[in-house]
């Protein structure tokens, strides 16, 4: 008996041992704290990355949990599953393009630091969400638990199935270029600058919903300091600096999405000249009733050699071809461009070209300033721009593309004489004026010719006039109102009201005339003139088509005179006619010509209402709103300005930020409505960006035992 118990209390020993070693073995996500700012910004510091990467997830959580939730949720392909009808035809997107199934190969192709890391994360949402019941909505806890795939899987959906090759774009028959999804970015080098430091603006605008939001944060651990966004649950920030370098990213003109047609025969499709078969396979979608119970769909996906067949109809389907689904170094390559101390740190890091699409511009303390058309573009073997814009012959090898361009074929400026670079959606080939890059040198299909939007237009004719450029002055003018737009016609349309006579036309030209031209809370004349422009151009959905090269003007677009054409009305008639309605419009609506902007757009969330300012991209307003209609006659941004960071890369570092629509939208955060006063305002708030600052301006503190 005696030996029985000594081998027992042996054997007790050792397992607690091996526990013990475990324990000792297996990283603690703990060793981590939180400062608050009184913006709601998370500065989290750890003692490794895990940490780190768990406190992160936590962070996000607390400001953002019932959001994050239900887009892991979709990225899952169970929207619909979880909510309801209205996530039916997301789930089928994200079904038929095996987003799900992708990520899961993606999470065993990780680097074991970067999976240990994601694995962190998502624990962290788990423990959040655990710990705290009550902040995270029932309809929410139905995704709950999270794991590492779903980050993968958000990431993926987001960029390559939102972005890149969104389902919106098969209702249309060519690419179209426009402000839908746009941003301003812009990098500043020594010969330009005051100071003689680079200077550095990130400008995103994207919708003030759902997976387009960005969370601000900054995350500290043993060779890392960096602030700046992430989109919304990402566990690494999409946008970011450091003390020596960072760096913008905007929407570009990337086409890494072709779709082919296909003609069906015998159950498969031509393909040269012979008969191929599908690829198929069941997969199934729920769909949750009122009752709560669900209905099952069966979805069979058919796989063609181009991709999977995204439509199908009389006799014909259209199958998808999309760059970068081999590339599972997304999240990595977004983690490691944030740290990049320098230029030949970045350059090394995003010429791995993990990242499918984004104009990135890089600025550092070291002097210098870079622009990169950051795109995974298909080597295709015919064709322009225009033929692979549109639907394609998918019954050929002749039109498959089974490579992409290196990093050393992509077009990139550094440097420039010019002393500046700028992206705003445009084609590559303005990054600086005059152009460094000659498109006639590269692809025909890489991307458009050159060609300017207004905004374009107005973000070229600052930096190229401004003499020697302040921190003060990046902010003073990306906070700019003024619609390009109306210098080029607003003229004419006076002319054409006094000449039409009547008392109406004379009221609006005395308006048109006292308007300068910006979209200021108190500026009177804006809102007649952005009704005009709608009727104008033929409707709000023709809106974002307007560019320099449309036939509205007399005078086309000319490079060499790259802000100031085009100019003049080719149809005066037309355009008098849609400035009398436009009139009407408003005096009906308003009661007067003279409405101010801020009295019609406001800037509003839950029970904050302030004047507005910022206008249409379209119309050339740098400071970009897109105006969405509301149920009392007024206008709210659904669209545009979301997060700005102005930087200066001195020693120590200078930066101001504003996130448009506060850094939280969980129900009961102050900081869903706390930045709406400064944006209504026009001003822009300091980044706290050491530890002795962010303590200065504590909120709360939180600290993970250890």
């Amino acid at each position: 008996m005696f030996r029985k118990s000594i081998h027992i209390i042996v054997v007790l020993g050792l397992l607690l041992q091996i526990a013990e070693t475990h324990a000792q073995q297996k990283p603690s996500y703990k060793q981590a704290e939180i400062l608050w700012d009184t913006w709601g910004v998370p500065h989290i510091y750890a003692k490794n990355n895990e940490s780190l990467f768990y406190a992160y997830g936590w962070a996000q959580s607390k400001n953002h949990g019932n959001l994050i939730l239900q887009l892991y949720g979709q990225a899952r392909g169970k929207g619909a599953e979880y909510w309801g009808e209205k996530y039916v035809s997301a789930d089928r997107w994200v079904i038929l393009n095996s987003v799900y199934e992708r990520a899961q190969e993606w999470y065993k192709a990780q680097k074991p630091a970067m999976r240990k890391n994601l694995d962190a994360f998502a624990q962290g949402v788990n423990d959040y969400a655990s710990q705290n019941p009550d902040k995270i909505s029932e309809e929410a806890k139905r995704v709950l638990p999270i794991d590492a795939i779903d980050l993968i899987a958000h990431c993926h959906r987001v960029t390559h199935f939102v972005f890149l090759a969104s389902e919106a774009r098969l209702a249309a028959t060519e690419r179209v270029q426009g402000d839908k999804n746009g941003s301003n970015a812009w990098a500043v080098g020594p010969s330009k600058s005051a100071t003689g430091n680079t200077l550095l603006l990130t400008n995103p605008h994207l919708p003030w919903r759902d997976l387009y939001m960005y969370f601000e944060a900054q995350l500290v651990a043993p060779g890392v300091n960096t602030y700046g966004i992430s989109r919304m649950g990402f566990p690494v920030l999409t946008m970011a600096f450091n003390a020596t370098g960072g760096y913008a990213q905007t929407v570009n003109t990337n086409d890494g999405q072709d779709f082919y047609e296909l003609s069906l025969a015998e159950g498969g499709y031509r393909w040269d000249g012979k008969v191929k078969a599908f690829e198929t396979k069941e997969k199934s979608l729920k769909i949750r009733q009122t009752d709560g119970s669900l209905r099952e769909e069966k979805i069979v996906v058919k796989h063609s050699i181009h991709g999977p067949v995204v439509s199908e109809k009389g006799g014909k389907a259209i199958a998808m071809r999309v760059a970068g689904l081999q590339q599972s170094g997304m999240i990595e390559q977004y983690w490691d461009m944030a740290k990049a101390k320098d230029l030949e740190e970045f350059e090394a890091v995003v010429s791995r070209l993990q990242i499918p699409m984004y104009t990135l511009m890089f600025a550092d303390n070291k002097g210098n300033i870079f622009n990169l058309f950051n795109a995974e573009v298909p080597k295709r073997p015919v064709g322009d721009w225009k033929y692979w814009s549109g639907v394609v012959r998918g019954d050929t090898s002749s039109t498959l593309w089974t490579q992409t361009h290196p990093y050393k074929d992509l077009p990139k400026v550094k440097n420039p004489t010019t002393g500046w670079l700028q992206n705003t959606n445009e084609p590559p080939w303005t990054a600086t004026v005059p152009m460094v890059n000659n498109y006639k040198d590269f692809p025909a299909y890489m991307a458009p010719p050159p060609q300017m939007s207004f905004r374009t237009q107005s973000s070229v004719r600052m930096l190229s006039t401004a003499s020697k450029i302040t921190l003060d002055d990046v902010v003073e003018m990306k906070l700019s109102t003024k619609m390009e737009l109306a210098d080029r016609i607003v003229g004419d349309l006076v002319a054409l009201a006094q000449a039409e006579g009547s008392t109406e036309a004379k009221e609006v030209a005395a308006v048109l005339t006292a308007w300068d031209h910006r979209t200021d809370n108190e500026s009177k004349g804006a809102f007649l003139f952005d009704r005009f422009v709608r009727k104008w151009v033929g409707g709000n959905e023709k809106l974002n088509s307007l560019g320099t090269a449309s036939t509205l003007f007399a005078k086309p677009w000319d490079l060499n005179q790259p802000y100031s054409t085009p100019s003049g009305i080719a149809d005066p008639k037309a355009a008098l006619l849609a400035l009398l309605d436009a009139a009407k419009e408003v005096k009906a609506t308003h009661g007067r010509l003279d409405v101010a902007w801020g009295e019609v757009f406001r800037f509003r969330i839950n029970d904050v209402d302030l004047p507005g300012n910022g206008g249409p991209g379209p119309m050339g307003v740098f400071r970009t709103m897109t105006l969405g209609p509301t149920s009392d006659g007024k206008f709210v941004p659904v669209h545009g300005d979301t997060y700005v960071a102005a930087i200066e890369f001195s020693k120590p570092l200078k930066a101001k930020v504003l996130t448009s629509y506060g850094n939280a939208t969980q129900p009961d955060s102050k900081h869903q409505t706390d930045q709406l006063p400064l944006l209504s305002e026009k001003k822009m708030r300091p980044i706290w960006f050491s530890r002795k600052e962010a303590e200065q301006h504590l909120e709360e503190k939180t600290i993970f035992d250890k």
